[in-house]
């Protein structure tokens, strides 16, 4: 009877220390889980594999746990970023380009909660009420000056919410042999000396065609099965469109004279006169229309998501051109206007029936009639492309090109350095930059991109929908290690993921995120969090 009466009395004293500890860990919340930070594969994306790795390390001193998972590109790698969504933080990669300068990209198309379905921008299910207003406000605001104001409000929403951590964009350094050529009044774009207003400006010393390097070979000069990067930067060169993307990022007029928004849904564009195609034909407000009529009748693939919102195109006048849209879209002036090229109505409105081939992107378009800057004089294939300037155009090249297709960007860079090129087009490669400094009669040019890479949230894991937890995460980013030991220094930083090159739009009054484990407590501390014995981070008591 006494051994009952004293197991009974044991058995609730344990009860009483397990309730005590129920009750302890109940009142300081539950620990963090494990944080899987998927990542690019440490053999191929080193730099990547290693900003995640210095990146993890400065959570764990939150006492997070986090694993890498390093994953195969593209596959299964973008499966699981866009498509699945397995993850709870993406080593997110955007890279940057001309075209991602419109500022709905890099902001409302990536963080609007209607974009959270599998292969839509939104992987990290990011919701807020506020970002989806303003980003709806900004797409229907034609006005850049009243639009940059939104998105400006956005990026300072965005920063407070951080539904990711950016962490630096890359620059890229170019050369250029200033014995050779020069680029007078050198406009600072996130392409560099391959952006079409330093292109323009491109100027030899000696009279002779400027002789670019570079690693890609163009794929088409068919705009209509022309699909990278590369190919439009050329085609660029050969075909005028109606609006061009300024320097700073903001739309300039270019074969449009003016443009008038009449409502959110008509936009009214009064063309250039005078111009002509490189045959001779004078470009038409027929010409337009057919063009972007034809693009889409035949579904080119690269245009087909920018004349998705297009109804339809009427000829007001010889001199004027009506588009009518399915709904108020500001990037319908950078994305659509400042993007399809404007082809002659003469030479492909019977191309497919004159040839007999079965669709207008299978026709090898040479030679090719533009009404670009440079006519195409030939390509060979695999080995070398030959611009001629047009002394008539309204932008005035200043020297025709010589572009040569090399294997590789030690090939450019040792073509520079004999002397058998004049400028790279290929970055030079981080570690021979002070190599190339040291060398006569070469300069350095370098271009900060537009993209950046980032630490993407997958906010519908419970503990990283907490935005506590978020701002914390940010304080604990060691960025400028990362910069300095990881990047070897060709990189910058960003509060905002519209990085500084895109000027007009990107919001400089945002501060930083510093490297400070102290402040990241005291914000988690301030939210409700806790640390256990262990110093494990653990959630906010319920």
């Amino acid at each position: 009877m006494k051994l009952a009466t004293a197991f009974a009395g044991a058995l609730m004293g344990l009860g009483g220390l397990l309730l005590t500890d129920t009750t302890a860990a109940l009142a300081q919340g539950q620990p963090v889980p494990e944080i899987k930070l998927l990542t690019w594969p440490a053999a191929k994306y080193q730099h990547y594999f290693e900003t995640s790795n210095y990146v993890a390390e400065g959570w764990r001193k939150l006492g997070l746990k986090v694993t890498l998972d390093p994953q195969p590109f593209p596959s299964p790698m973008l499966s699981k970023w866009f498509k699945e969504h397995d993850f709870d933080v993406v080593m997110s990669v955007l890279s940057g380009s001309p075209q991602r300068s419109e500022p709905d990209f890099f902001t409302n198309a990536q963080f609007n909660s209607r974009n959270s379905a599998p292969g839509d921008s939104n992987v990290g299910s990011f919701a807020s009420a506020k970002v989806d207003e303003l980003g709806a406000r900004q797409l229907a605001l034609y006005d850049a000056q009243e639009r940059r104001k939104v998105i400006h409000e956005l990026q300072r929403v965005l920063a407070d919410e951080q539904p990711e951590a950016v962490i630096a964009y890359v620059v890229n350094t170019f050369a250029m042999n200033t014995a050779k050529v020069d680029i007078p009044g050198y406009e600072d774009t996130s392409d560099g000396p391959r952006s079409l207003w330093n292109m323009l400006r491109l100027t030899s010393k000696s009279g002779a065609p400027v002789r670019i390097g570079r690693t890609i070979d163009q794929g088409t000069f068919n705009p209509l099965a022309a699909t990278i990067v590369e190919d439009f930067n050329t085609l660029s060169l050969v075909y005028d469109k109606l609006v061009e993307l300024g320097p700073d990022g903001s739309p300039r007029m270019w074969l449009a004279q003016s443009l008038a928004v009449v409502d959110p849904t008509t936009v009214v564009v009064k063309l250039r006169q005078g111009h002509s195609f490189s045959d001779g034909k004078p470009v038409t407000a027929d010409d337009v229309k057919f063009s972007f009529d034809y693009l889409k009748r035949w579904n080119a693939v690269y245009f087909k998501k920018y004349l998705e919102k297009l109804a339809s195109v009427e000829i007001v006048d010889p001199e004027t051109v009506r588009f009518t849209l399915t709904e108020a879209y500001a990037p319908f002036i950078i994305n659509t206007l400042g993007q399809v090229p404007i082809l002659p109505k003469h030479v492909w409105a019977d191309v497919v029936e004159k040839t007999g081939i079965a669709k207008p992107q299978d026709f090898r378009n040479m030679p090719l009639v533009g009404s670009g800057p440079y006519v195409l004089r030939y390509w060979r294939e695999g080995q070398e492309i030959s611009l001629q300037r047009r002394a008539d155009h309204f932008a005035k090249p200043a020297s025709d090109l010589l572009i040569i297709v090399f294997g590789s960007a030690e090939l450019v860079g040792a073509s520079l350095k004999k002397g058998d090129i004049d400028v790279s087009f290929q970055p030079i490669v981080p570690t021979v930059v002070k190599e190339f400094a040291a060398e006569k009669n070469v300069k350095l040019i370098q271009a900060r991109s537009n993209g950046h890479m980032s630490m993407r949230y997958n906010t519908a894991r419970p503990a990283l929908a907490n935005r506590a937890l978020r701002q914390a995460m940010a304080h604990a980013i060691p960025y400028e290690a990362i910069i300095d030991d990881v990047l070897g220094g060709d990189a910058g930083r960003s509060a905002t993921p519209i990085v500084p090159v895109n000027a007009f739009w990107h919001d400089s009054s945002i501060p930083l995120p510093a490297y400070d484990i102290d402040k990241a407590k005291a914000i988690l501390k301030a939210a409700g969090f806790s640390w256990g014995p262990d110093g494990a981070l653990r959630m906010p008591a319920k």
